[in-house]
């Protein structure tokens, strides 16, 4: 059997193949776009399939349903906006992130024989709404209020996939992911912006000093970690809630990734931009939002994270230079 990713090209479903495929699973990835070819000739995506389509288009879905005999479904598509997409193009974010996923579930459904499907949703459904006393955003007690089109319309798919699946009896998980940094992020047209964390190692290969903005705490995932939580869900049968977390289950500022950096290289300066300056490092959020609880996440699965910011950055470099890329001048 076999699962397919919506959203495969981008950078949770590239992520989320390469965990699956060494857990020896098979994979099908479907999407609008190809990942770049320097991406998908990597061996750790050796047998992956690749279906070329778009998540609105029942056909399209369809044919990647037909790809393989598939039993589980991980719905990872999504137009990821700024300010300015939303500006000029708000019936497009609502028809891919909304009716997108009201698709993928009416054809999951109709095809037959899917164990589960997990729905990629997002922290963006809070807001930045107050967290719980704990601290964090707990999937039990805190009240989602979405900002901006891209939470909004999570949270949309989120109710919209459970209740599809409770009408037709379909085993169905939503995951609220947090943010995310790591191995297969790449700039794809349904993304917007990518990572400061990617952003600070573009300028380390360009040879630029690194100039943030503010400081910033939040639960950044690793990307290997995030695509272990979202696999564990998409296959433990012993699950007990319709919503889980997926972060890193503590907080780190983009400076302790810059200090990761510069501890392997010694050229690397990063600062904070100086008041009136603009910065060259673009944050995606205007202020910081609370991390996310993943304690219900651990008591049924087990997860842990395994990446802290110094493993994750050795790991990333690691993984960077098994793709052939090498930063000018670096030790």
């Amino acid at each position: 059997m076999a699962t397919l990713i919506t959203g495969g090209a981008g950078f949770i479903g590239l992520a989320l193949a390469e965990h699956l495929l060494a857990a020896g699973q098979r994979v099908v990835l479907f999407d609008l776009p190809a990942a770049p070819t320097e991406l998908m000739a990597r061996p750790e995506l050796t047998g992956a399939v690749y279906v070329s389509g778009d998540v609105t288009d029942q056909a399209d879905l369809d044919a990647a349903l037909g790809a393989a005999p598939i039993d589980c479904v991980i719905h990872a598509a999504a137009v990821t906006p700024n300010e300015q997409r939303e500006r000029k193009d708000a019936r497009r974010i609502l028809d891919v992130n909304i009716g997108g996923t009201v698709n993928l579930m009416e054809r999951a459904i109709a095809h037959g024989g899917i164990r589960r499907i997990v729905v990629v949703s997002s922290v963006a459904v809070y807001g930045f709404s107050a967290p719980a006393n704990s601290g964090c955003f707990e999937e039990e007690i805190s009240h989602p209020a979405p900002a901006a089109l891209y939470g909004i319309s999570k949270l949309a798919a989120e109710q919209a996939a459970i209740r599809i699946a409770h009408l037709h009896g379909c085993d169905t998980r939503i995951v609220r992911l947090g943010p995310v940094y790591g191995p297969w992020e790449w700039s794809t047209q349904a993304r917007d912006a990518l990572s400061p964390h990617h952003q600070v190692l573009e300028a380390i290969r360009h040879g630029h000093e690194a100039v943030l903005p503010r400081a910033m705490r939040a639960d950044w995932i690793y990307s290997r970690d995030a695509a272990a939580g979202i696999a564990a869900l998409a296959m433990d049968a012993g699950l007990r809630h319709a919503i889980y977390h997926v972060g890193s289950g503590c907080l780190s500022d983009l400076q302790d990734w810059c200090r990761a950096l510069a501890s392997r290289y010694p050229d690397f300066r990063w600062r904070y931009a100086a008041s009136g300056e603009t910065s060259g490092i673009v944050y995606n959020l205007p202020a910081d939002r609370a991390p996310l609880s993943i304690a219900r996440l651990a008591r049924d699965t087990g997860f842990s994270p395994a990446f802290p910011v110094n493993e994750a950055a050795a790991d990333y470099l690691s993984w960077m230079g098994l793709n052939g890329r090498a930063f000018g001048g670096a030790s």
